[in-house]
């Protein structure tokens, strides 16, 4: 499995921007792919499903190390609302809340394949699954006490949603959260595939190079009205969540 620079960085608050610690994100995603691709867990995956499990897997850890807050956010509201801070799994003895646990790292990969296959085709509780969340979360561990705070996760805590001075940082936030991040990108991929005719359409009437406008325009329709992650709320709730710490 190859994973280029281009594609980290896709998944990066402040793309193209580059950071300080992106070698090191970058180098633990290289490990993690590399790991897999020398072990035999769910090996019939497609490389670009597993691409898109592993840049998961460190945009949760980068979250984690940097108390980003989209984390902390979710599994916050989660026990609030149904009593445990993940889906499918109850809150084990060494679960410690906000920070690195082995059941985040198996949420978050069968997460993300259930955005790619669906949430039908793979079980929660697989073997091979557990086995494959074990070896990266030992080899995310190792490196825990040493990774570097990547500030451009810290974002929600720098912004005020009410003041105009931050509009474009937010937007820019927002655009990544939805489309981009680790934990919302599972599930807004469906939301555009389901609008893949609006967009061929458009492309149809205005040509190639001229919907380019008219296809962004169509991407902060869908990110501003149709809900996205594990708990689906709209972008709105997700910033006010996350920003403000207001429970919907």
């Amino acid at each position: 499995m190859e994973i280029t620079v281009k594609q980290y960085m896709e998944r990066q608050p402040g793309n193209p921007k580059v950071q300080e610690t992106d070698q090191f994100y970058l180098w633990i995603a290289l490990r993690l792919a590399k790991l897999w691709d020398e072990s035999p867990w769910l090996r019939g995956l497609a490389d670009d499903v597993r691409c898109d499990v592993v840049l998961a897997v460190t945009g949760y850890y980068q979250d984690v190390v940097a108390d980003g807050g989209l984390w902390r956010s979710f599994t916050r509201l989660h026990s609030e609302r149904y009593g445990t801070p993940l889906p499918h799994y109850g809150r084990g003895e060494e679960y410690v809340d906000y920070e690195l646990n082995l059941d985040d790292v198996r949420y978050v990969i069968w997460w993300t394949i259930a955005g790619e296959a669906g949430s039908e085709a793979f079980a929660p509780l697989d073997k091979e699954l557990e086995a494959l969340a074990l070896a990266f979360h030992k080899l995310l561990d190792e490196e825990y006490e040493r990774a570097p705070v990547p500030r451009q996760f810290c974002i929600a805590s720098e912004v005020d949603l009410d003041n105009p001075v931050d509009a474009q940082r937010i937007y820019d936030y927002a655009y990544w959260l939805y489309w981009r991040s680790f934990l919302l990108r599972p599930s807004s991929q469906a939301v555009m595939e389901r609008a893949m005719p609006q967009a061929h359409a458009i492309i149809e009437r205005a040509g190639q190079s001229d919907a380019r406008p008219l296809l962004q325009e169509l991407n902060e329709r869908l990110m501003f009205s149709e809900p996205a992650g594990p708990i689906p709320l709209s972008t709105a709730q997700w910033l006010r969540l996350i920003v403000d710490d207001q429970l919907p």
